[in-house]
């Protein structure tokens, strides 16, 4: 059985142009398609935020059913992951981007530590700093300005936002990957139901309760990227 629902419109993480394979045992949960950094302790976990050049690739799709969330891999778990050539990565909801655009890991998200593995366009898009991990290989523009929306509030997996058109701008689907982002916390999380009611929508795993002040939701979109 596929681990991602039909649903869902996901592209894989390899493409023809992927390079080298590597293997990593999880340090902490990680999701399909994360960027991945090594640990202290030589294990893997998804990329801290605002980090330069310290990604050692991109974790691959497992298609065995995972536990106890699917979609991720749970710590202690091995990982593949692509170490070269191009990818198809989590682009940042509210973000856009063309091709030839170059990508960075996001600065300001949640208190600033937490291991999320996605990226956002560089400050200038079409400039590469010190900060780049990728250039984007996209025939066409990515992305939607209305991918991030306010979060009202949440109780453990359901979340409720103002108006069922709020939920619409998020154009959400059943197996859709979402940054939840707060002035708190930031983590990673899946739709499994995208219209419990006209206002609320239920995800795969209980949101972090240190969530408190400004939260909001990032729907994520692949883009691929040559990793550099």
């Amino acid at each position: 059985m596929s681990t991602i629902p039909i649903y869902m419109t996901f592209k894989g993480v390899k493409t023809p142009g992927s390079g080298i394979i590597k293997t990593g045992v999880a340090a902490s949960e990680i999701p399909f398609g994360a960027f991945v950094t090594r640990s202290a302790d030589g294990t893997i976990k998804a990329q801290v935020t605002n980090t330069p050049y310290t990604y050692l690739g991109v974790a691959v799709d497992d298609q065995r059913q995972q536990m106890p969330y699917d979609g991720f891999y749970a710590a202690g778990k091995k990982v593949q992951y692509v170490a070269t050539g191009t990818v198809n990565v989590w682009l940042l909801g509210g973000q856009t981007i063309d091709a030839g655009d170059f990508v960075r890991f996001p600065a300001t998200l949640g208190a600033g530590t937490e291991s999320l593995g996605v990226v956002v366009p560089e400050t200038t898009a079409t400039i590469r700093t010190a900060y780049s991990v990728g250039r984007v290989l996209e025939t066409d523009d990515a992305g939607d300005v209305n991918y991030d929306q306010t979060v009202t509030s949440f109780v453990g997996s359901v979340v409720t936002f103002n108006a069922a058109a709020t939920i619409a701008k998020l154009d959400l689907v059943e197996g859709d990957y979402v940054v939840i982002d707060s002035d708190e916390a930031a983590e990673v999380n899946r739709v499994l139901d995208p219209l419990t009611s006209s206002t609320t929508i239920t995800m795969e795993k209980d949101l972090l309760a240190s969530h408190a002040n400004n939260i909001t939701m990032y729907k994520l979109v692949q883009i691929e990227v040559e990793l550099i």
